[in-house]
């Protein structure tokens, strides 16, 4: 590998195209492939199409994206030449290029509705080896149909060596006779074609169809009229992280550092899960320091939302440092709540006032009350103005039900944060704003349904171990603390904690503000100059990892072969022993790096 390169993967982009885009009108979705990547904890280098000027200038990169642009002759051959010499070269949608991934374009069929409309589905096909019951699409990619936010572009293979990843279905989910992934062996190299545009997929799926009417016609403008999906849709899948999975496992063929979703624990060592707890106080009088020491008699972190009615809240400074005492957060529960309102930056603005005026801070992240949204990126761009770093109002089911408790869900695609991107009257800038969505609302146990009700809090907490996952439980803080309204909240409280500890599964615990918090510091935190070496023992990966967070960071990389035991590493020379950790269903090599800035150097066994 070239030193020269900051990281393995590149990405070819022109911002003069986005600049056209946005200037007739258009959202440039290609401008997202950089939050993707930032999901995934991967750094890619932005590289301009001169670039593609020679061979020798691209030697230092293993993986390269290409997408929403048009390659010349000579850019389609340096490109080709690169993928002989032993290049991944993955395309979203590109046309004008068949020959270099080995397709036959036939046409483009566009959404039936608008750019927020589903178009199709992925369907993967089953690999050499798996079971012959379908996978389960609780737990893995392959057994689910995932959805595609895009035009589809209706491709056939060129030759024998083209390989159908996955089908193409259309929005009616028939089969339309052509794939929507396919891969090809070109000497050393691979090439990936994404029959449509995965980055388009992915935005619409996190961020959703702007709020501009009741789409689900229950009266208000709520956050749950932005789901970009169906009814039809199982929620409880998170379809835009099992695209990304599929990602992950096309850009891990060769060992890379990623940097992993979860914060380390404070030993240094590596969570299961994340789980933060948060919930609103709705100006309810009375309520806010009893659930805050209830929590802190858990041990647990918790996050309260103040409402303010009148321009008043319900608890005044002294009890507000009361709760900070007991180690928990504070944050403003946004009140927008009236029949087909879209509320204005003057709104937000205010309410941010009388906040940080009541209790001398600016709130860090927020939710609305019920759930009120309206446009797109406005709420994250006038909030971000005012201070705040994040909102927790991503809804995780449909509405009605008005108050959808006792279930988990994902009705934005992903259990992670992701920053917001503005549109297209904006330059699709991202805004250092992150929506966290909620994951699983106010978990109960009824004595009706008790059985079922426990098996929904253990499947939750199993599959959130399984992926590494940062799960939201939201809980309202009169249901921990009023007598009249905890006998079903508490023992849902009791049960998930009794099930952690009877898994053994390691837990990192936050509030709603701490995981945004973490989130911006994981983002900014710097990953550079990967070399890999091969020996005859094994090889050697090394990196720079530059990073705030006070807890540092944790960094994986792929274990595709040989015995991990071995693995071990050094953190600026000093030789430490290294943890081998599964998530999504794979296994990782884990570093702790701790706060600052470091040279991590990876031995890899064969």
């Amino acid at each position: 590998m070239n030193e020269q390169a900051r990281s393995f993967v590149g990405y070819l982009y022109s911002d003069l195209l986005r600049a056209e885009a946005n200037h007739s009108g258009r959202n440039y979705w290609y401008a997202y492939l950089p939050e993707i990547f930032d999901e995934m904890g991967l750094r890619a280098t932005e590289l301009s199409l001169d670039a593609l000027k020679n061979v020798s200038d691209l030697a230092g990169y293993k993986y390269l994206f290409a997408g929403s642009m048009s390659l010349n002759e000579r850019q389609q051959e340096v490109l080709r030449e690169w993928v002989r010499l032993g290049g991944v070269l993955v395309g979203f949608a590109l046309r004008g290029a068949d020959d270099l991934f080995g397709i036959h374009h036939r046409e483009t069929v566009e959404q039936p509705d608008d750019e927020f409309t589903i178009s199709g589905y992925g369907k993967f096909l089953r690999q050499e080896g798996d079971a012959e019951t379908s996978p389960d699409p609780m737990y893995d990619y392959r057994g689910a149909l995932l959805p595609i936010f895009s035009p589809l572009e209706m491709v056939a293979p060129g030759h024998e060596a083209v390989i159908e990843e996955a089908l193409l279905l259309n929005a009616g989910r028939t089969a339309t006779g052509c794939a929507s992934v396919v891969r090809t062996q070109l000497e050393a190299g691979k090439t990936w074609y994404f029959a449509f545009d995965l980055t388009q997929t992915i935005w619409v799926m996190h961020q959703g169809r702007p709020i501009d009417r009741d789409y689900d016609g229950d009266g208000y403008y709520r956050t749950g009229d932005a789901i970009p999906f169906s009814r039809l849709h199982d929620l409880e899948v998170p379809y835009g992280d099992y695209w990304l999975q599929y990602l992950e496992e096309i850009l891990s063929s060769t060992p890379q550092p990623f940097i992993h979703q979860l914060p380390p624990l404070p030993c240094g060592s590596v969570p299961d899960l994340l789980i933060h707890f948060g919930g609103d106080d709705e100006c309810t009088p009375g309520i806010q320091v009893e659930a805050s020491r209830y929590m802190k008699a858990l041990g647990l972190p918790y996050h309260m939302n103040l409402m303010p009615v009148n321009g008043k809240f319900a608890i005044d400074r002294q009890e507000y440092e009361i709760i900070k005492n007991n180690g928990h957060d504070l944050s403003i529960h946004f009140d927008f709540v009236k029949p087909h309102f879209h509320y204005t930056e003057a709104d937000v603005l205010e309410q941010i006032q009388m906040y940080t005026e009541a209790f001398g801070e600016v709130p860090i992240a927020s939710v609305n009350h019920w759930c009120t949204g309206t446009g797109w990126a406005e709420h994250a761009r006038w909030a971000s103005s005012g201070g705040m770093k994040g909102d927790n109002s991503r809804a995780h089911a449909f509405n009605p039900p008005y108050n959808p408790i006792n279930l988990m869900g994902y009705g934005f695609g992903t259990v992670y944060p992701h920053f917001v991107y503005d549109d297209f009257k904006h330059d699709n800038a991202r805004i250092p704003f992150v929506n966290i969505p909620i994951g699983f609302f106010e978990p109960r146990i009824y004595e009706e349904s008790k059985d079922r009700d426990i098996a929904r809090i253990q499947l939750a907490v199993e599959r959130a171990a399984y992926f590494g996952w940062t799960l939201n439980m939201f809980i309202h803080p009169v249901y921990i603390s009023d007598a009249e309204h905890n006998m079903h909240c508490l023992p849902a409280l009791e049960e998930l904690l009794r099930y952690l500890n009877e898994k053994q599964f390691k837990v990192k615990y936050h509030s709603t503000n701490q995981l945004c918090l973490w989130w911006m510091e994981r983002a900014s935190t710097r990953l550079e100059h990967c070399v890999l070496d091969a020996g005859d023992g094994g090889s050697t990966l090394s990196f720079e990892v530059e990073t705030q967070s006070s807890d540092g960071v944790l960094v994986k990389i792929p274990l595709n072969d040989g015995n991990g035991e071995a693995a071990s590493y050094s953190l600026d020379g000093q030789q430490r022993a290294a943890a081998v950790h599964r998530q999504n269903g794979r296994c990782w090599i884990i570093c702790h790096v701790p706060r600052g800035e470091h040279r991590i150097s990876v031995t890899l066994p064969n």
